[in-house]
């Protein structure tokens, strides 16, 4: 059975444990991501409402910008996995000092959070997408990347789905020591 099912899908033997590692991190990756997108666009939007979208937005294009720059800087110099480990690291610790700030009433951490979350998103899918380009080759990465995907695809929608019952049981704004805790099992 399981020969039939690793030839269905074009797996060798040799690329289990590499594709089941990435595929996981990959679910980790989308899963905080939704829980940490869920929270910032609701927070932000009841706070501020959608006619500050569009300043956020382009804000956001800009820091996008200056970002991908200096992180091209740290790509050359230090290895991807490390380097994707620092950012889930570090994305973890801001959001929860974002969190731990929230009681004090700031009212531009909302604005911060909705963009941190897509900075967040796109570096960690950027540096993913690296190490995946380092870790397979052209052939395996035409057989493989679509299963990676799916396992991206499954941690957006339990991500989703589990958000209001993580909500529930935790408080709202507690979403974000997920958001932690889920960042640094991925670091």
């Amino acid at each position: 059975m399981r020969a039939k099912i690793l030839d269905l899908l074009k797996i060798y033997e040799e690329e289990i444990s590499l594709l089941l590692w990435t595929m996981a991190l990959l679910f980790i990756i989308r899963s905080s991501g939704i829980i940490l997108n869920n929270y910032a666009e609701t927070a932000f939007l009841k706070r501020y409402g959608v006619e500050y979208l569009p300043i956020v937005n382009m804000l956001n294009a800009v820091a996008t910008f200056f970002i991908t720059g200096f992180l091209a800087v740290f790509l050359g110099k230090m290895p991807g996995a490390r380097l994707l480990s620092y950012v889930f690291i570090i994305s973890g610790i801001l959001v929860t000092a974002i969190r731990l700030l929230i009681p004090f009433g700031f009212e531009l951490l909302y604005p911060l959070l909705f963009m941190l979350k897509s900075q967040f998103e796109l570096l960690q899918a950027l540096l993913f997408w690296n190490l995946c380009n380092d870790l397979f080759n052209m052939r395996q990465s035409k057989r493989l990347f679509p299963l990676l995907t799916a396992g991206g695809v499954i941690g957006l929608i339990l991500g989703s789905v589990g958000t209001p019952y993580f909500a529930t049981a935790f408080n709202l704004d507690n979403l974000l020591y997920l958001y932690l805790i889920t960042t640094l099992i991925g670091a």
